[in-house]
Formats: C-alpha cells, structure tokens, sequence
C-alpha cells in the first residue's frame, strides 16, 4: 500500500515577514551620522586646551 503524500506545514511568520517589512524613510547610515556628528563636535568643541598658549 503506498501512503499519499502529505501537504507542506505553512509556516505564518515566515510568510508575514516577507509581506509586511517595514519601510524607512531615512538609511540607518543617515540616521547614524545625524546621530553621532553633533556628539563629537561638541566634545571636540568642548575638550579643553592645550597648554601651550600660556601667554595669554
């Protein structure tokens, strides 16, 4: 007796999460450096000075 074949299991969040990928508006590389530029000027504003420029 042969056995019939028996259907594929479908898998619901592989399927969902092909269909439904959420869509940015910006790149992460743009948000990444809208995030990290004014940090480091800011520290590089902030650091303090070098000795050198006693005279003044």
């Amino acid at each position: 007796m042969r056995s019939r074949p028996h259907p594929r299991p479908v898998y619901r969040s592989s399927l969902k999460s092909q269909g439904s990928r959420p869509i940015r508006a910006t790149s992460l590389v743009t948000l990444t450096l809208v995030l990290t530029v004014p940090a480091v000027m800011a520290a590089a504003l902030l650091r303090p000075r070098s000795g050198g420029r006693r005279g003044r």
